[in-house]
């Protein structure tokens, strides 16, 4: 199995470089995420291999991403429960250079990552790496968020979760992806 995991097209929130959180399920993305939407689904739909699946997070702007991918390839978008954006907690309003700027306020106690008042990253990887896991096999694409993705792809590929976050690996920009492979239960980045 193949997945191409994207992140959504931009929206208002991703111009301001404000960290929204739950608050931001039914953002919408601009005329310039309608516009990467349509472009990464013509690179992704033209390609060979090409996914035969499209999933997206139960939020607005990750269903207005997936859609041109699956309308050109001819499949309805499915929701996936797990792979919605970060419960953020305390961070949400803050700018996302806060991140950068204050990483031990990500710091929980006891070696656990997280946002207070939100998640911690080991909830965020379980939800996200158990919906991929029970993807049926088959070439896919997968729409989600930044956040999210960088975790799950550090826990989908046996990454120290902590070392993937420091050291800014996986930050994609609005409508970029990578390609994972899953061969007996173990996943590998193909691109």
């Amino acid at each position: 199995m193949r997945l191409w995991i994207i992140r959504h097209g931009e929206t208002k929130g991703n111009q301001a470089g404000i960290l929204r959180g739950a608050s931001s399920a039914n953002d919408e993305i601009t005329d310039t995420g309608h516009e990467q939407a349509r472009a990464m689904a013509g690179r992704i739909s033209g390609g060979e291999p090409r996914p035969q699946a499209v999933y997206a997070s139960r939020y607005r702007r990750a269903q207005q991403t997936a859609r041109p991918l699956a309308e050109r390839l001819g499949v309805p978008v499915t929701v996936l429960p797990g792979i919605h954006e970060v419960d953020c907690g305390e961070w949400a309003g803050e700018p996302y250079s806060a991140l950068r700027q204050h990483p031990e306020r990500l710091e929980l106690g006891g070696g656990e990552l997280g946002f207070r008042g939100g998640e911690t990253f080991r909830e965020i990887a379980a939800r996200f790496t158990a919906d991929v896991n029970s993807l049926p096999d088959g070439d896919a694409a997968l729409v989600s968020h930044g956040g999210i993705i960088r975790i799950a792809l550090a826990d989908l590929l046996g990454l120290d979760i902590r070392e993937v976050w420091r050291g800014g690996d996986f930050m994609l920009g609005n409508t970029e992806w990578v390609v994972l492979e899953r061969q007996g239960g173990i996943w590998s980045l193909l691109e």
